[in-house]
């Protein structure tokens, strides 16, 4: 109970940071992918940095501190200035290896992804927006409707190492996962939401709640979960 008091602490503090870079920068969100800072990605956190501040390829072996060294030099750090909000305590991938086959080093240090929908995906310059995967992701926070029911940070356990990219799930597909979710606080997951607030969400489907806990990826598992997780995810 207390990781998760933490944990939520974590996604208030994270969320706010997420509006408040909003508001400083003429309504453009801070970009969702991994390892980017410069145009037209902006990334909001950056790939791990060795000692000299090099960035690390994500399939090479890194640490929990030169993860934490990326975390610092992303878009998002100058508004929070501590890299422990990005953490939950409940997440102990760092202390073992990768599990992911072709990938090394250790498991993640951070706790918390981006959907591909808050300018998550890559910039298409045919398209002339930040579009993949049929997801059209908004750039601005302006666009997004209901705010207070979006989320803009879920509880991810990439089993690579580091989260990479952004959160996925099929929006062609309304009964359907990609990405599955991490389950840290007994069957409840953690979520930050568009309006800078975080809560906690109780999983009931037995499909969901064990897919979680192996994360299995690509699943079908139509249900109240299911539902909840795609009225959530937030795209143009």
């Amino acid at each position: 109970k207390a990781q998760a008091i933490v944990c939520l602490a974590n996604l208030n503090s994270l969320s706010k940071a997420w509006t408040i870079y909003a508001d400083e920068n003429h309504d453009e969100i801070v970009g969702g992918r991994t390892g980017k800072t410069t145009g037209p990605e902006y990334c909001w956190v950056d790939f791990p940095k060795d000692a000299t501040g090099n960035s690390r390829s994500w399939v090479s072996a890194f640490t929990a501190d030169e993860e934490m060294d990326g975390i610092k030099s992303g878009l998002l750090y100058p508004y929070l200035d501590t890299a422990d909000i990005y953490h939950c305590p409940g997440d102990k991938r760092f202390k073992k290896p990768a599990v992911y086959p072709g990938f090394s080093g250790d498991g993640g240090y951070r706790s918390y992804s981006i959907p591909m929908g808050l300018r998550g995906v890559e910039w298409d310059p045919a398209k002339n927006a930040y579009e993949a995967w049929g997801v059209k992701a908004h750039t601005k926070i302006t666009t997004i409707k209901s705010p207070g029911n979006k989320y803009a940070f879920v509880e991810e356990a990439d089993g690579r190492g580091a989260n990479l990219g952004s959160w996925a799930i099929p929006i062609e597909s309304l009964d359907s996962w990609t990405d599955p979710i991490a389950i840290w606080h007994g069957d409840s997951s953690t979520f930050g939401f568009t309006d800078g607030h975080g809560e906690r969400h109780l999983w009931h489907q037995p499909k969901v709640i064990e897919m979680a806990r192996t994360q299995t990826y690509g699943i079908t598992a139509p249900g109240e979960d299911t539902d909840w997780i795609h009225r959530g995810f937030p795209h143009l």
